[in-house]
């Protein structure tokens, strides 16, 4: 269901119609798929049916999906040149999610209003991101849902929906998710729950080819957006919490022939094996999950990726060791998958705390001591520790706590942990963070204007304990668990690349679920839990601007540009894993979170059409005298 709005202040009258021609099936692999071609016209609202297995046709007269640019190798490298797209998963490969698009700024954010909305049609937590390619959008939903819109009106082009098993739902721990897509030449590659890999055609929607990735009935679920390297689409699986051997996979984009394939623990014999107990079965369980995109260094040809807990979670005495690779960061040779360095945020993590969030690569990184990073790598982990690391050997430059944290401590210069507080069977064990603080899978961001990461938080402690459990097949194998434990909070902070340590800081009452965007107008984008998306100052944290979307933001925003017009989209729809947090948190019933409710809708901003610049065709470029350090500061408490 597309919304448009006739004017930025007033919401237009709606008229709804609905059109459904054909019902076929399609035998694909062995899969059985419906398939249902519809006709919409070009109206204010567009009803798109949610049947089983679907592709739905283009609106009668759209010539958007018609003029789809093919992705080109060089269009990728140079993604942060031509801000109008938006055309992998973290903007570009480096993963900053930061946009030079400057027409939306500090002084006229406060007149942004929305352009269109779209309703997916299904409730679950909504996490993707778009994908923007010459004004077609492809845009992820829960249950594994594919949405190909124009990305000026909204106008649905076609969609595709998985065709699920029944029992999906009990092989995930944290939502019927996914993350977005990839594309290059004219397709779109995309994962299902289920544990599939797809190519289609950019333009119609149809199945190129599908792969196997893993079975879903041992617990591999696919929720990640693809990243494409060269001519090879990678992917990697969730279920550390159901004790899957983690592993990172490269498919030929022409064939869906698998390229590479790297585990993520290691087998007896192999490097890091040590790290594991010997005479036992545990690196076959041992978790290392590679469920988050990664990022993508051409010049030194590697692939960062971050990877999740061992298996079982919580109970350590069955997998003694540092059992390498989970909780690491991982550096891959493009082209054969091998192992170049690693390093480990958490030995033998016991707490939940992964390593699997976004890694950010960053050129020339200037320190407080004069020294200068040609090329780093930065991650906020969920043990609460900002890293900067050398990415061409993985070599700690610091490490700095960002939230209150009690059960580890990390010297700032090593980078090595020291366990302080961890439970086992006969003593549970109150310690901060929980395993789901520090920061979440979404996105943090970089600005070149204030030279600030900005970095959304979590503050909650929990009480963990252990528990002996034995394996089985897609079983949870979590070996204990974790409460959270009033109170809780967050809030967006920004980290002054040069020391690692805060400038400033917008306090909430809530934990943040939500990922930031930064712009070249120096806005910073941010959405809650109580369903806000907010606009920051970059250089001070205050508050500029708000649009509730009517239920929570657990996803990330982005931008983009189509005929000389910068809009900003978020996705709205409320998860699982941050409503447990939040009654766990006990914030229900606080005023502004007690009538959160499941949606999923994408909301698409832009100024109104007085307040456009001329067109931008160059990125924004941040100047000397923009490159400003700020001062420890509170934001605006919630």
């Amino acid at each position: 269901m597309v919304y448009h709005f006739d004017t930025p202040y007033r919401w237009a009258q709606m008229r709804r119609t609905r059109r459904v021609d054909t019902l076929r099936q399609v035998k694909e692999k062995g899969m059985i798929r419906g398939t249902m071609c519809a006709r919409m016209r070009a109206v204010i609202v567009t009803m798109a049916a949610a049947i089983l297995g679907c592709v739905v046709g283009p609106a009668a007269g759209a010539t958007t999906a018609d003029q789809f640019k093919p992705v080109t190798q060089d269009r990728l490298l140079r993604a942060a040149e031509n801000p109008s797209d938006w055309l992998i998963y973290g903007g570009n490969y480096a993963g900053t999610w930061f946009t030079p698009l400057k027409q939306i700024d500090t002084s006229n954010v406060s007149k942004l209003a929305p352009a269109w909305a779209f309703s997916m049609g299904v409730l679950g937590g909504q996490d993707g991101i778009p994908v923007v390619n010459n004004g077609v959008m492809y845009i992820t939903s829960a249950w594994s849902k594919l949405f190909a819109l124009d990305a000026k009106t909204g106008t649905l082009l076609w969609m595709y929906e998985a065709d699920l098993p029944e029992n999906i739902s009990a092989m995930l721990c944290c939502d019927v998710v996914n993350r977005g897509v990839a594309v290059l030449g004219d397709r779109v590659f995309w994962a299902t729950l289920d544990g599939h890999l797809l190519a289609l055609d950019a333009r119609s929607g149809k199945v190129i080819w599908n792969v196997t990735v893993a079975n879903w009935q041992a617990g591999y679920t696919l929720t990640a957006a693809p990243l494409i390297v060269k001519n090879k689409v990678l992917i990697g699986p969730g279920g550390g919490e159901f004790g899957i051997r983690g592993f990172l996979v490269a498919y030929d984009a022409d064939t869906g022939k698998e390229a590479w394939k790297t585990y993520t623990v290691p087998a007896p014999g192999e490097p890091g094996s040590e790290t594991w107990p010997g005479n036992t079965e545990a690196w076959r369980h041992g978790g290392g999950a590679t469920w988050l995109t990664g990022a993508y260094d051409p010049e030194l040809n590697l692939v960062y990726w971050g990877t999740s807990n061992p298996s079982p979670v919580f109970y350590g005495p069955q997998r003694q060791g540092d059992n390498l690779y989970t909780s690491s960061m991982l550096a891959l040779d493009a082209d054969t998958g091998k192992i170049k360095w690693h390093f480990q945020f958490t030995p033998h993590d016991v707490w939940d705390y992964d390593g699997v969030n976004q890694p950010m690569l960053l050129d020339n990184v200037r320190l407080a001591d004069g020294r200068v990073v040609a090329k780093a790598l930065a991650q906020a982990n969920r043990n609460g520790h900002f890293y900067l690391l050398d990415r061409t050997n993985g070599q700690v430059v610091y490490a700095h706590p960002f939230i209150h944290v009690d059960s580890i401590e990390v010297d700032p210069a090593t980078g090595k942990m020291t366990p302080l507080k961890f439970a086992t069977p006969d003593a549970p064990v109150v310690a901060c963070g929980h395993g789901t603080a520090g920061k979440e899978w979404v996105s943090m961001a970089y600005s070149p204007l204030t030279h600030f990461v900005y970095v959304p938080a979590i503050e909650m402690c929990g009480k963990f304990f252990a528990l002996d459990l034995d394996y089985q097949k897609g079983k949870p194998y979590y070996g204990g668990g974790h409460e959270r434990v009033p109170p809780a909070s967050g809030h967006v902070t920004a980290i002054d690349l040069a020391t690692g340590k805060a400038a400033w800081r917008y306090d909430t009452a809530w934990p943040m679920y939500a990922g930031v965007l930064a712009t070249g107008g120096g806005v910073l984008f941010v959405g809650n839990p109580q369903g806000e998306l907010e606009a920051l100052d970059q250089k001070t944290g205050k508050k500029l601007w708000g649009f509730r979307t009517g239920s929570g933001i657990v996803t990330n925003p982005m931008s983009f540009a189509v005929d000389g017009r910068q809009y900003v989209a978020i996705s709205s729809g409320w998860s699982i894993v941050p409503s447990k947090a939040i009654a766990g948190a006990k914030l229900v019933d606080k005023p502004g979170q007690k009538n959160v409710l499941g949606s999923t809708m994408l909301f698409v901003f832009a100024l109104p059409e007085a307040e456009r610049v001329s067109e931008q065709r160059q990125p924004a470029q941040a100047t000397a005298g923009q490159a400003q350090s700020g001062q420890v500061r509170s934001g605006s408490s919630r």
